[in-house]
């Protein structure tokens, strides 16, 4: 086979000079266009330059078929900072047959995208014959085996290859015929973010500290430093810093200053609170009682991490407020009803039958029975009332309430509400301590409860009541829902193995927010269209992917139960998420976080039925009153007995005076 490389589109230096090459992914530029001008091909935003790159292959045949490869690359270089996408939104090339206007013959064309540290590879077969339509493929999963961050510098680059078997000219159309598009979540130009420049260590940048905020750029290893006077006579001086949103692959936002004055000495460790405010996390750095004078704040960044923030700081002055870390609460208790709906107030508690009905109901049919060992005074007793009333208390008072007693056990392979908890918790500390790299991702910790695609929720909870919602359906409220302490158990995992300052405050705040956000949404779920009558709800879901609650510094119900469709999903989330999450932590002598949720109205149409969920009722509705009635049967038949007793015996002795 011989072999002919196009060598089309190579960023050649030369490209520099080009009036056409305008490129970089980013958020506001999100397609790349295959053009060419003067025989210089590249990766470009604007879809200009020649309208098609053509080549003859006049000796190919099906014993030697000729190779046409060309390649495109992205050229200038990429300048921002960009998170690339879980897929490529869609690819299009363009490719005819000249000499076949039904495009019959065209070949498979083989695609290579290389995005900086993203490798891929497809097969894209061609159209069906008729026209000649371009060759498409959407929704293209992308390699992150490697990272997902595009930064400045890196290669962006797509080689077509396809096989041709006879001859032909081939005809690839360019100037926005042929594309690729993605979807940025996020992007940052890493030159034009540094607000603080020129701020370093040698040349600090003075500000005025109090009450005046500062905006800053921390770009990879960047050293940001702050030059400020600090009054006399101070108890306490915060700095609170507010980091934007920003990817967990490149965040920033858990660098602490360092803090010393004009002498070169530092200041006494911090106090440091850290909490999410929705997207934001923010950090509270209180120095205490710090000397007078001239001092200087810096931050050093991380290779490869980019993040802004803003700061501002605030004082206390000796014998004004307080100024201890009892200030900080440290109340992180999940309190239920956030996610319910309806008439809560009408709740009910199971009114199904138990053991003591079973009991009462054998003892009632053994009395039952026994009428069958005496002479009944009237056939109507053991033909119709005692039968009637051991029927109804055997299916009543025993088969129904044992078939509920028994599905109240735990199915094979169920978990309790702890040991869920616990695996949600432990998915989020293996995501730190490997820095959310590889498999341990966002993807790992990021399904709801912890579960991911994939994966079967098998959870059993106890009913404590249930309720209406006005719409024919009813809500469940389960008792472990109730006053959960999310701070004990965040902290009781942190038992596990001891985690870095760093790492600690992430898994905290982390912890916090995906377990808050995750019992807003079961409890939203445990919606039922039967009233239930047991006391314990089975739980089975199959677990989907779905793209969850964007968030690039913490992503969540990022998995679904497969009985939910993603458009009910995305209804569900929508209405649940809250206006306002806010966790905190204080490093300040004490382990405990705060817990602050503003939640939506939420209401009935908000709300969906997933399936999947199974309460423990017995084999029919009301089995206990069926019971009661087949005892107020019994009761009958012998009150019944004993008068006509009574009354024959008087008979008699009326006969014998």
């Amino acid at each position: 086979m011989r072999w002919v490389r196009w060598a089309v589109a190579m960023a050649l230096f030369s490209l520099l000079y080009s009036p056409i090459v305008s490129a970089d992914l980013s958020m506001e530029n999100q397609s790349l266009n295959l053009v060419c001008s003067n025989d210089v091909c590249s990766l470009s935003t604007q879809a200009v330059g020649d309208s098609m790159l053509s080549g003859e292959e006049r000796e190919a045949n099906p014993a030697q078929p000729v190779t046409v490869v060309l390649e495109f690359r992205m050229s200038p270089g990429q300048t921002t900072v960009s998170l690339l996408p879980a897929t490529v939104e869609s690819m299009e090339f363009d490719l005819r047959i000249s000499e076949d206007g039904l495009g019959i013959t065209r070949p498979d064309l083989y695609v290579e995208l290389i995005l900086g540290p993203s490798t891929n590879a497809w097969n894209i077969e061609p159209p069906a014959p008729g026209n000649q339509e371009p060759y498409i493929l959407q929704n293209a999963d992308l390699d992150h085996s490697k990272g997902r961050i595009l930064a400045n510098g890196d290669e962006v680059f797509v080689r077509i290859s396809f096989d041709i078997d006879q001859p032909v000219t081939w005809e690839l159309h360019l100037a926005g015929e042929s594309k690729i598009d993605l979807s940025i979540e996020w992007s940052i130009d890493s030159v034009a973010s540094n607000y603080d420049e020129p701020s370093s260590f040698s040349e600090p940048r003075s500000i005025t500290l109090i009450g005046v905020n500062t905006e800053g750029g921390l770009m990879g290893a960047d050293v940001d430093c702050f030059r400020f006077d600090v009054e006399s006579q101070l108890s306490s001086l915060t700095v609170t810093i507010s980091w934007d949103s920003a990817p967990l692959e490149v965040e920033q936002s858990n660098v602490i200053p360092e803090f010393w004055d004009r002498d070169g000495r530092a200041e006494s460790e911090p106090e440091i609170r850290t909490k999410y405010e929705g997207n934001l996390v923010v950090n509270d750095v209180r120095w205490m009682e710090p000397s007078e004078g001239e001092h200087t704040l810096c931050w050093t960044g991380m290779n490869e991490r980019y993040q802004t923030y803003s700061f501002t700081g605030s004082k206390t002055i000796l014998g004004v407020g307080s100024t201890s870390p009892e200030e900080f609460t440290g109340d992180a208790t999940w309190d239920t009803g956030s996610s319910q709906v309806g008439r809560t107030e009408s709740a009910s508690q199971s009114n199904g039958a138990g053991v003591m009905t079973i009991v009462a109901a054998s003892i009632s049919i053994l009395f039952a029975l026994s009428g069958y060992l005496m002479k009944l005074s009237s056939v109507w007793l053991p033909r119709f009332m005692l039968p009637l009333s051991i029927l109804m208390l055997l299916i009543g008072g025993i088969i129904s309430p044992a078939i509920s007693i028994s599905n109240e056990s735990p199915n094979p392979g169920e978990m309790t509400f702890d040991e869920l908890l616990d695996k949600r918790l432990n998915r989020v500390y293996q995501g730190v301590i490997n820095d959310d790299q590889g498999e341990f991702g966002p993807q790992w910790y990021g399904g709801f409860m912890g579960m991911n695609e994939g994966e079967q929720l098998n959870l059993m909870l106890s009913i404590k009541s249930f309720h209406p919602i006005g719409d024919g359906r009813w809500q469940i409220q389960a008792e472990e829902l109730e006053e959960v302490d999310l701070d004990r158990l965040v902290f009781g995992k942190l038992n596990d193995g001891r985690l870095s300052d760093e790492n600690e405050v992430r898994f905290i705040l982390r912890s916090g927010r995906l377990l808050a956000l995750d019992l807003l949404l079961l409890e939203a779920l445990l919606v039922v269209d039967d009233e239930p009558r047991g006391d314990v709800v089975h739980i089975q879901w199959d677990m989907v992917s779905d793209p969850g609650m964007s968030s690039l510094s913490s992503p969540a119900w990022t998995s679904r139960p497969d009985t939910v469709t993603s458009e009910e999903w995305r209804k569900v989330t929508t209405a649940v998420k809250p206006d306002l999450l806010s966790v905190s932590f204080c490093d300040c002598g004490i382990d405990a976080m705060e817990l602050s949720i503003r939640s939506n109205p939420v209401t009935a149409n908000d709300l969906i039925t997933p399936g999947g969920i199974e309460t423990s009722n017995g084999l029919i509705p009301y089995d206990f009153w069926v019971a009661v009635m087949g005892f107020c049967v019994l009761i009958s038949a012998a009150f019944v007995e004993k008068e006509r007793r009574q009354k024959g015996m008087a008979m008699a002795r009326d006969v014998l005076r």
